[in-house]
C-alpha cells in the first residue's frame, strides 16, 4: 500500500515506495481529464501564530494553518471554498518580540580608499537557509533586496540625532539615501540556497526582509 506521506517529488516525477515515477504532464493530464483539483490559491493570516480553520477538501474537512482556500477543478474557474471553524491568534501577540528571519550569511569583496574612506563593493555571495521554497527565483529576489537593505544601512545611512533627525516627520528620499546598483555590485553578485534539512520539510513562500 502507498502512503500519501512516502510520495516525494523526483525531478519533475511522482514517486513512492520505489514504484514508477510519473512525470508532472502526465499527472496534470490526468487530472484535467478527471475534473480534479488542478490548481489552488490560498492566504494565511500570522501573528505570531497561523490563522487556521477546516476546509471541505473531498470527504474530509482537515484544519489547515490558512484562512482561505480557493481551488480550481480542471479548466474551470476558482472556487472559494467555505472555511469552517476559523481560529485567529489573539491580539495580544502583537506584544510579543519574536522573529521569522530566515539565516543568511555573506561574503563581500570590497575596497577602501584610505585617504577618502569610500568604501566600493566589488562582489559578493550570499546563503540563505529557509529550508525548501516554493518558488526559489522570488527567495533570490528576496535575498538580493536584504543585501541591498544591508548595503545602505552600513554604508549610505546618516540618521543624525535630536529634532533634525529622521524622526521629526520631514525625511524622505529627498534626504535618506537609497543604495543604487552601482552600489551593490549587482552584476557581481551571487547567491545558493541551501538545501532543506530533510526532503519531507513542507514547501513554503517568503515574505519581505
Amino acid at each position: 500500500m502507498v502512503r500519501l506521506e512516502d510520495a516525494r517529488w523526483v525531478e519533475g516525477h511522482l514517486t513512492a515506495s520505489g514504484m514508477t515515477p510519473i512525470p508532472l504532464a502526465k499527472l496534470a493530464a490526468k487530472a484535467h481529464e478527471m475534473g480534479l483539483v488542478t490548481a489552488a490559491s490560498v492566504h494565511a493570516f500570522n501573528r505570531w501564530s497561523w490563522a487556521s480553520a477546516e476546509f471541505p477538501l473531498g470527504d474530509e474537512t482537515p484544519r489547515l494553518p490558512l484562512d482561505a482556500v480557493a481551488v480550481k477543478y480542471g479548466d474551470d474557474d476558482y472556487h472559494l471554498l467555505d472555511r469552517r471553524d476559523v481560529r485567529y491568534p489573539d491580539v495580544q501577540l502583537n506584544n510579543a518580540h519574536v522573529t521569522y528571519y530566515s539565516p543568511v550569511a555573506t561574503l563581500v569583496d570590497l575596497r577602501v580608499n584610505k585617504g577618502s574612506g569610500e568604501v566600493e563593493i566589488l562582489e559578493h555571495y550570499s546563503w540563505v537557509e529557509c529550508g525548501k521554497p516554493i518558488v526559489p527565483e522570488l527567495v533570490k529576489g528576496q535575498l538580493e533586496g536584504g543585501i541591498a537593505m544591508g548595503i545602505g544601512h552600513a554604508l549610505l545611512e546618516e540618521m543624525p540625532l535630536y529634532e533634525d533627525g529622521p524622526g521629526n516627520g520631514t525625511w524622505n528620499f529627498n534626504r535618506y539615501q537609497l543604495p543604487l546598483a552601482r552600489h551593490c555590485a549587482v552584476w557581481k553578485q551571487g547567491s545558493e540556497i541551501l538545501p532543506p534539512l530533510s526532503d519531507t520539510d513542507p514547501a513554503k513562500g517568503m515574505e519581505r526582509w
